[in-house]
This record gives C-alpha cells, structure tokens and sequence, in this order.
C-alpha cells in the first residue's frame, strides 16, 4: 500500500509537471544530479534493458512531497488544500518507517493508510473528469431540422416536440453533426421497431411514411458515427413524431 501511495504521487507529478529530463520540477541540482546518478547506476546494473528511465521513479520518498510543494500552484487543482496534503503525506512517511524497521501496521493503521491511498486516487480521477472534455474526443449530434419547420437539438431532445404526420407524407430530416477529428461520417436513421433502417453517407434522410409508423409516439433514432477509429464514435438522437392513418 506504501508503493502504491508513491507510484499514484510519482504519476501524479507526470501528469501535472511531464516525465522528460529537461521537465521543471522547481528542485535544487544536487536533488537533480543524486537522481540522474541512481538512474545511471540502474541503467549500469541492467545493461541499459529493462530499467525505468522516467526520473521522477528515482527521486526519493521526501523528493515527492518537496515536488509538490514546491510546484502547489500547478498541483492546486488537484490536491486543493496543501495542509491536508503534507499531514496524509506525513503519516504514509511515518507508516513508511514503520515497515521498513521491520514491524507490521496494527489495524487501524492499515485502515487509515488505505483512506489516504483511495483518496489521493480519487481527487486524482476528479480532476481528470473535469480535465477531459468528450467533445474533444467523440463525435456530436448538434441539430435535427425536418421538412415541416421542427428541429432538436442535443439540448432540449427530451422536449415535447411532436410533429404530425400522416401514412403517405414525405419526411425529410438533416442531421448537422461534428466530430473533433474531422473524420468521415456516416449516418443511420431507424424505426425503434426495426423496420425501418436506413445507412448512408449523407446527412440528408428521405422517406415515406408508412402504416408502420402509426403511433402516438413514433420513436425514430438517429445516429451519426465514424468507422475510422480506434474506439466505438457514435452520437444518438431520439425523435418522436405522432402518425395518422391515412
């Protein structure tokens, strides 16, 4: 639990402050020439295979804390409160000692070292969820227009926005989507029933209305997706229209 306490704050500190050489750590050469001297031993020891090059994995335990601190600006939006930080960081050092003299964590100890680990992991995983924004990475549906004047927007999809059509009406939906990698995009409109699936390159769906479709709250479900890339792009929409009999 200890290592994992150091591994989660070493990777931590690449996160926010980089994992090359020449990263800024704010810390004293002598600080900077012991760890580049434990990495070249390490390299020496391994016959330059298999070793851990990132620096930061060769700074001591206090070094972590000294990072921070000495950078809080950057880790702010993280750890938000310094003096809470220093006095977790404090007992995992004490808890430290305590193993390394060879004695075992009575219960609550161990209890209390698990609380700091998870919440460390935690503020951790907050921060990257408000970091990362899916519009950078997946495709969006911004805007459904129809022939009849209605449109629907990832916004306001769940209004009550009913068009009335009848058995026999052309219907005309334009899909406006975007993907932030500027990948080619295909598009698929079906009836929630499944008898009605159309896929095709253009954002411009033309059918018929037929019998299938009658209903109070006919769902049509449209999607626009890329095929190009590594993970699953998709964006769904549901619209509702209401149907007459002819």
């Amino acid at each position: 639990m200890i290592k994992q306490y150091e591994n989660t704050l070493r990777q931590l500190i690449i996160d926010v402050l980089g994992d090359a050489d020449k990263s800024d750590y704010n810390i004293s050469k002598e600080i900077s020439e012991k760890w580049f001297a434990k990495r070249s031993n390490a390299k020496k020891n391994n016959d330059g295979f298999l070793f851990e090059k990132r620096i930061i994995f060769y700074a001591d335990f206090e070094d972590l804390a000294l990072v921070i601190e000495q950078n809080w600006k950057e880790f702010l939006p993280v750890l938000f409160d310094k003096k809470r930080f220093q006095v977790f960081f404090k007992e995992v050092g004490q808890f430290r000692k305590t193993i390394n003299s060879g004695n075992n964590l009575i219960q609550s100890q161990e209890n209390l070292l698990s609380g700091i680990v998870m919440d460390l992991k935690n503020a951790i995983t907050i921060y990257h969820n408000k970091e990362n924004l899916v519009d950078d990475y997946f495709i969006s549906i911004q805007k459904i227009s129809d022939n009849l004047g209605n449109s629907w927007s990832k916004s306001d999809a769940n209004q009550k926005k009913k068009p009335v059509l009848k058995v026999g009406d052309d219907y005309e939906l334009l899909v406006e989507a975007n993907d932030p990698k500027d990948r080619k995009i295909e598009y698929q409109l079906a009836h929630f029933t499944g008898k009605l699936k159309l896929k095709q390159d253009s954002n411009r769906f033309h059918f018929k209305i037929d019998k299938a479709f009658i209903g109070q709250n006919t769902m049509l479900i449209v999607k626009a997706f890329t095929t190009d890339a590594d993970y699953v792009n998709e964006s769904i929409l549901k619209i509702y229209v209401t149907v007459l009999p002819e």
